[in-house]
């Protein structure tokens, strides 16, 4: 059976097609009319007419009738349109029968002048009030761009006076006001989507622009154009919808803003957020967490990132999350662990959480800080107190080991005048041995820093040839120590602080080759400096160990204090002079210390002491130690002077109290219980103003300060030429100079 479906489908009135089932109409089909007019029409294939049509039963009785007779029916009437405010329609029904069990319905509506004009009317009524009661401005252009209608908001938005100052326009904004891209870039007027939509047919919908007026204030538009087509599908105009988006970009910028802010203040502080919950084993880090401990991500589960714990640490991390996850809402945990990463670096964090209990879903919650400088800092500091206390220790013994030795060598020069010239040889020996323990003595006050800062003008070649024997043990066995020295080095500085500086460079070569090779030692000269080079053929450094090296507490030995190489820097540094480095990886290192060049000291001849008769005045000799005591007495006397002698501060000012006659100078141990040396000299001077003091000590405290007027300091263990030369100074001196013997100050 032929079905008429397909031939009626472009045919420009409605036309429904029913079948004749069983004495029932069925519809069977609508045309593309028909379902413009109802696209509701396509859900009602399959119902009876009898439903269709209940409230027209003469519609049914006009197709029984067509069906039955073969006669083709046509009826007008009048259907109530419910989208109507005003007015009826009136159509006309042609019922056809195609072939015994079709029936075939066109619909054709008759247009009345009045009905028409009044529909018309009531469409435009409603298309204004929806137009102006629309909180989004709107425009309507025709094909040729100009404005066919808008409503108030537009208006106000395009700054004009009134909608007749709109209509017919084709640019819309008044005098002063622009729009233009997010970024400030004008927009062209046919780029514009309300004038693209006309061209291309196609509809633009929210895009963002910005709304620049006279008065320098800015609105964000979101714009959304649709093309409007005539009767023949063609576009005939464009509707345009203006949404006024400045509150919500704004909050949403200032959202960003913030987050961002937040952002860059946590990687500021090294510090990151998370989150994990244990029932999905899901969770997630804030940005720059993994890349700061070089992580896998949260999301690969916590299995992935206990994996990444260090071992010794990860016991107690999982005994940390389960008791956390076992807790109470609200509860909060931290904790220190390390962390390695991908990289095989290790790293410290510190992390503080709380249990957050909602609806039955369990999270942790919290933060976590990048403590791996804190850490090391700490370690470092730990170790700068343990070298402190060492110093500490080791400055005790060289003041101990002075008071010995003062007493050794001062017998000994004292026996020099009475030991025949057979015994001469052996008691050279014996000072010999003294005078290395006295140089030992000044290395432990070096390195406890307690050595006085004595400048003198000495050769820097020299200085490497004396203590070449020492660098030799330092090195050790597999290392090849080559010297390389030119005569007439000199310099004006500390020789101990140069020698600690030698030693350190020498020492930093050897850790630098674990497995042996070559070092070398060279002073030269330039016009104006004096180079100490230092190189070896070790693994050299990268560029930024380089520019770290003289960095306090910097290392890359697992054992270093970082403190070898800055102490040089400082040293060398105090002296007016500059130190650097060369190096490459693989291509071993080569400091180079540059120090001004001084004029070479006069000639000195060499000085015989012998009991000098015009020495003549009483010393009072103040120590609590009898053996340093009594050798300093043989001395003092030895050189011509009357002696006082008192064992501590309380005798020497009862003492001094009691003499009626002169005291010319007091030589006074600084360190001694009970009562110092400054003390002792603080109170005899109150007793006797203008006394002159001379202090003695194997051991110089930094709150010693620098001597006061008619005061001198000398260090243990002194030279009987030592002696007698300060004591001469100090008495034949000006009453208010302040002599500080070779240091000028004690440190």
């Amino acid at each position: 059976m032929h079905d008429p479906s397909a031939v009626l489908e472009h045919v420009p009135v409605p036309v429904y097609v029913f079948r004749d089932v069983a004495g029932e109409f069925v519809l069977v089909s609508a045309n593309a009319r028909a379902r413009t007019r109802n696209p509701a029409i396509v859900s009602l294939v399959g119902t009876p007419m009898a439903h269709l049509y209940a409230d027209q039963p003469q519609v049914y009785e006009d197709a029984i009738r067509c069906m039955s007779e073969g006669v083709t029916v046509m009826r007008e009437t009048v259907v109530r349109r419910h989208d109507r405010l005003e007015a009826n329609e009136r159509f006309r029904l042609v019922f056809t029968r195609v072939e015994p069990e079709l029936l075939v319905i066109s619909v054709e509506t008759l247009a009345e002048p009045m009905l028409a004009a009044a529909a018309l009317r009531e469409s435009e009524e409603r298309y204004r009030t929806l137009v102006a009661s629309m909180p989004d401005a709107v425009v309507l252009r025709g094909l040729d761009g100009r404005v066919l209608a808008c409503n108030d908001v537009a208006v106000s938005m395009c700054g004009r006076a009134d909608i007749g100052d709109m209509l017919g326009r084709v640019e819309i904004l008044a005098e002063g006001y622009a729009i233009t891209s997010l970024t400030g870039e004008p927009i062209p007027a046919d780029a514009f989507p309300s004038r693209r939509v006309l061209v291309t047919g196609e509809a633009e919908l929210g895009r963002l622009f910005l709304l620049e007026r006279p008065d320098g204030g800015t609105r964000f538009y979101r714009v959304s154009s649709q093309p409007m087509r005539g009767s023949d599908g063609k576009v005939a105009g464009s509707v345009t919808v203006y949404a006024d988006d400045t509150e919500r970009w704004q909050a949403e910028r200032a959202v960003k803003e913030s987050a961002a802010r937040l952002s860059m203040a946590l990687d500021a502080a090294s510090v990151g957020v998370w989150s994990w919950e244990p029932g999905s084993d899901r969770g997630n880090w804030s940005p720059g967490v993994n890349e700061r401990f070089r992580l896998p991500p949260l999301e690969q589960g916590i299995q992935a990132f206990l994996s990444h714990i260090h071992p010794e640490d990860r016991g107690r991390l999982q005994l940390l999350a389960e008791a956390a996850t076992n807790g109470l809402d609200g509860d909060v945990f931290e904790d220190e662990w390390r962390v390695v990463g991908v990289d095989g670096g290790v790293r410290w964090a510190r992390t503080r959480g709380r249990l957050e209990k909602r609806d039955g879903t369990l999270r942790l919650a919290g933060t976590i800080l990048d403590i791996t400088e804190r850490r090391a800092l700490e370690e470092e500091l730990q170790r700068a107190h343990r070298l402190e206390s060492i110093g500490r220790l080791a400055g005790g013994l060289a003041h101990d080991f002075n008071n010995l030795l003062a007493a050794m060598l001062g017998s000994m020069e004292l026996l020099a005048d009475v030991v025949p010239a057979s015994g001469q040889e052996d008691l050279a020996t014996v000072r010999h041995g003294a005078e290395r323990a006295r140089e030992l003595t000044a290395q432990l006050l070096a390195f406890a820093r307690k050595q006085p800062f004595a400048l003198t003008v000495f050769d820097l070649g020299a200085l490497v040839q004396k203590v070449e024997r020492l660098l030799r043990r330092l090195v050790g066995p597999r290392i090849e120590l080559s010297l390389s020295l030119v005569e007439g080095a000199w310099i004006h500085a500390d020789a101990a602080q140069v020698e600690q500086v030698l030693v350190n460079l020498v020492a930093n070569a050897r850790d630098a080759m674990p497995n042996g090779g070559p070092v070398s030692v060279e002073v030269s000269l330039t016009p104006d400096r004096v180079v100490l080079a230092v190189a070896d053929s070790g693994r050299g450094m990268d560029e930024h160990t380089r520019a770290h090296a003289f960095d306090p507490f910097f290392t890359t030995k697992s054992a270093g204090t970082g403190l070898g190489l800055a102490s040089c820097y400082g040293i060398v540094q105090q002296h007016g002079g500059d130190i650097d480095v060369e190096s490459a990886p693989g291509s071993g290192a080569c400091f180079r210390v540059r120090l001004p060049r001084a004029s070479p000291p006069e000639a000195e001849a060499i000085k015989t002491v012998v009991r000098d008769e015009t020495a003549v005045g009483t010393i009072l000799v103040v120590d609590d130690d009898p053996v340093v005591r009594r050798t300093a007495v043989r001395v003092v006397r030895s050189l011509g002077y009357d002696v006082l002698v008192a064992s501590g501060g309380d005798e020497a000012v009862a003492l001094a109290s009691a003499r009626a006659g002169r005291i010319d100078a007091v030589l006074c141990d600084l360190a001694m219980p009970g009562r110092s040396g400054l003390d002792v000299a603080s109170d005899l001077r109150g007793i006797r103003p203008g006394l002159r003091v001379l202090f003695v000590s194997g051991y110089i405290d930094s709150d010693v300060g620098a001597p006061s007027p008619g005061t001198a300091f000398l260090a243990k263990p002194y030279t009987r030429t030592d002696l007698a030369t300060r004591l001469r100074e100090l008495i034949e001196g000006p009453p208010d100079a302040g002599l500080d013997g070779a240091s000028g100050r004690s440190r």
